[in-house]
């Protein structure tokens, strides 16, 4: 049963969308509650190896420590509310911890999270904490796997996050493997500090994106409130932080303005966008062909932009054109969609990418052809 006070927070967050920043706060979704455990002042225990280098080591331990308490974070987790009064707040002053063991050159997740259980009973991460959060930056030349058996680095995941259980209680943790330098780990931990402290248990979410089709092409990369931002800003995803880099992360202020969604978004730079009338497209077999009105659409007086397109999820399963190449605010452009799948049940997600000054975003139309 729907609590009176979830279904107010829902209805809230979805009256957003009536604000008068044009089709484009119109049509962006929106991060709601739904129901899962979240950390309410998240601290951070960054988990190194012995033996890993000393100077990267400390840096990450700094930034973990005040990462949680900043203007980045703030404006991360605005608004975030199970109920009123009921936010993520700012962190507490975080904590690191060494760890001796030496580490196979290869591990699973499985035995990290082994790993971790051991040292939380043996209470070497200190007394049990509702908002603690042990961060894993696993040391370098050990390879990390999946359950699935994907490897992480090389083009596969950077990172993830997950609760074990300890006693009666779930304690959140992430695992960062060595996929690159200072800049690579703490854009990678960042994301998940984030995901971890909504989402700590991805079985019962806490904060996400309204689900739905109307939605599905944000929702391609992940739910979860920094997912949509790697795929919305085309390369441009990052930002510093108190001198470390981070990722950029979905603001429901932001995106009820009609303005950029991701913070913190470029200091002085226009937000354009192709605003999909229909966000979600079927089609029912290959060859079939429609088409989408698109309105374009900026959160300040900007000039002509240039407009294209492309295929996401790289499956070859449509084909997309618009009818022309650069588009003024308040214009109208056509998508011409054909799909070109063999498989009967097919997919896949189209960028509609729009470029000023050399800086490109795109917003997403979902295609699933039945």
């Amino acid at each position: 049963m729907r609590r009176p006070w979830r279904a107010a927070v829902l209805l809230a967050c979805v009256a957003t969308a009536a604000h008068a920043g044009g089709p484009i706060a119109d049509r962006l979704p929106r991060i709601v509650y739904r129901g899962g455990p979240f950390l309410r002042h998240p601290r951070v225990v960054t988990v190194t190896f012995a033996g890993d280098d000393a100077a990267l080591v400390a840096r990450l331990e700094r930034f973990g420590d005040v990462i949680v308490r900043t203007a980045w974070w703030r404006a991360a987790v605005e608004g975030h509310c199970a109920a009123p009064g009921d936010c993520i707040g700012d962190g507490r002053a975080g904590t690191g911890v060494r760890l001796d063991e030496p580490l196979p050159r290869a591990v699973r997740a499985v035995d990290v999270e082994a790993l971790l259980v051991w040292h939380l009973r043996a209470g070497r991460f200190g007394p049990p904490d509702a908002d603690g959060l042990l961060l894993v930056y696993l040391p370098a030349g050990v390879g990390l796997t999946a359950a699935t058996g994907a490897r992480y680095c090389d083009g596969g995941p950077r990172a993830f996050h997950a609760a074990l259980r300890h006693g009666r209680a779930k304690v959140a943790y992430a695992v960062v493997p060595r996929c690159g330098d200072e800049a690579e780990l703490t854009a990678t931990a960042s994301h998940e500090i984030v995901e971890a402290t909504t989402n700590p248990d991805p079985s019962a979410r806490g904060f996400a994106l309204v689900p739905g089709s109307a939605n599905l092409g944000f929702t391609a990369a992940g739910p979860e409130p920094v997912d949509p931002c790697g795929l919305l800003m085309m390369g441009g995803h990052r930002a510093t932080e108190s001198g470390f880099v981070v990722q950029r992360v979905w603001s429901n202020r932001a995106a009820s303005l009609g303005r950029d969604p991701c913070v913190p978004s470029a200091t002085g730079r226009p937000y354009v966008a192709l605003v999909p009338r229909r966000p979600t497209v079927r089609l029912r077999a290959p060859g079939e062909r429609t088409t989408v009105v698109l309105d374009a659409a900026a959160d300040r007086p900007t000039p002509a932009w240039r407009v294209s397109t492309v295929e996401l999820t790289g499956e070859g399963c449509v084909e997309a054109s618009l009818d022309r190449a650069f588009v003024a605010a308040g214009e109208t452009v056509t998508l011409t969609l054909t799909a070109r799948a063999p498989d009967a049940r097919r997919r896949c997600v189209v960028g509609l990418v729009s470029t000023v000054d050399g800086r490109s975003s795109l917003w997403p139309v979902a295609v699933v052809v039945r």
